[in-house]
């Protein structure tokens, strides 16, 4: 929602309205509050983000042990697990 949208919907709303009558203690008491819980909203998508790319970071690297895995297994005819296991510690030794 861009600023013009927001405006319009605190319009409809009537929070602009209701924001002019506070006093304005409570005006900056509002937007303490509001400041705090955009600061913590920051830090969740933050946290979210990060643990994102972990998440695609993990699967890229588990992806090259497969590939690596596979090629093992069809090299040397043995079974996916154990070629898992040999390509797990060719990616550890990298």
């Amino acid at each position: 929602m861009n600023r013009k949208q927001r405006r319009e919907t605190s319009k409809r709303l009537g929070i602009l309205q209701f924001q002019q009558k506070l006093s304005i203690s409570k005006k900056f008491e509002l937007m303490r509050l509001n400041i705090i819980a955009g600061k913590q909203r920051e830090a969740e998508v933050k946290e979210e983000v990060r643990q994102e790319i972990n998440v695609q970071l993990e699967k890229k690297e588990s992806d090259v042990i497969y590939s690596i895995a596979e090629f093992i297994a069809k090299q040397k005819n043995i079974p996916i697990i154990d070629a898992m296991d040999e390509a797990q510690r060719m990616h550890d030794k990298k």
